[in-house]
């Protein structure tokens, strides 16, 4: 009896233990496919994401390109624009030179309705000239102003003092110090009004306040130019200025 179950006892283990097994290679093949196919899902996912980034870094780089021969072109007109200025500050020197000669060799010797307006130690004349020259010649802007500033200080009954505070404000303005070239300028117009270079310091006055936002008072000033200097180049160019604003 103890035989018996015994080996039924066997055939049963044998039987599912065969079913275990048996079992087996279909739960394996059931995986395998499933994580093929999450593979191949993932590898279309990637491939999609590199095929945009590919396009966005071939859109940027094109964009890139543009703007660098954006940025050339910009660079080359800023080279043409500095030279051209160059060009005219070095005609604008020149023109200041010949101006300054002509004032110089039109001067004669003081009579006694001048006396007041002339400098009696015989010195303004060197020093303007020197003060001149670190424009002209030594384009030394900053030593300029101090020349031409102590100059009005040490001569001020020289005949030179209107050109030299044109000078200043001329070389404060180029240094963007606007407030104090218009006050320089306005020297030149309130206290020297026989000066050859007053219609100049009127159209500056006023292109200085255009650019401040003082609208009226440029217009006031190109007014002026007009009609105290109808036929000066100051005025040619306060009228474009006032039919601009």
């Amino acid at each position: 009896m103890n035989k018996r179950n015994t080996t039924a006892a066997i055939l049963v283990a044998v039987f599912f233990s065969s079913s275990v097994y048996a079992a087996a290679p279909i739960s394996d093949a059931t995986v395998s496919t499933a994580s093929n196919a999450e593979l191949l899902k993932r590898m279309d996912e990637l491939t999609r994401v590199m095929t945009i980034r590919n396009k966005m870094q071939i859109r940027f780089q094109s964009q890139l390109d543009q703007l660098g021969q954006e940025i050339n072109q910009i660079k080359g007109s800023i080279e043409v624009f500095n030279n051209q200025l160059e060009q005219i500050e070095d005609r604008q020197r020149n023109l200041y030179q010949m101006l300054d000669n002509r004032q110089q060799n039109s001067s004669t010797t003081p009579t006694s309705s001048d006396s007041n307006q002339v400098s009696g130690d015989g010195t303004d004349k060197s020093a303007y000239q020197s003060a001149v020259n670190l424009v002209l010649n030594d384009k030394q802007y900053q030593q300029a102003i101090t020349a031409f500033e102590a100059f009005v200080i040490d001569h001020p009954k020289s005949s030179y003092v209107p050109n030299a505070q044109y000078w200043l404000g001329q070389l404060l303005y180029k240094e963007k110090k606007r407030d104090e070239a218009k006050t320089a300028f306005l020297v030149v117009t309130e206290k020297y009004p026989e000066s050859n270079k007053r219609a100049d310091a009127l159209l500056k006055i006023g292109i200085i306040d255009e650019y401040s936002g003082a609208i009226d008072s440029a217009k006031s000033f190109y007014q002026k130019t007009i009609a105290e200097y109808p036929s000066s180049s100051a005025a040619s160019l306060a009228d474009k200025r006032l039919k601009a604003l």
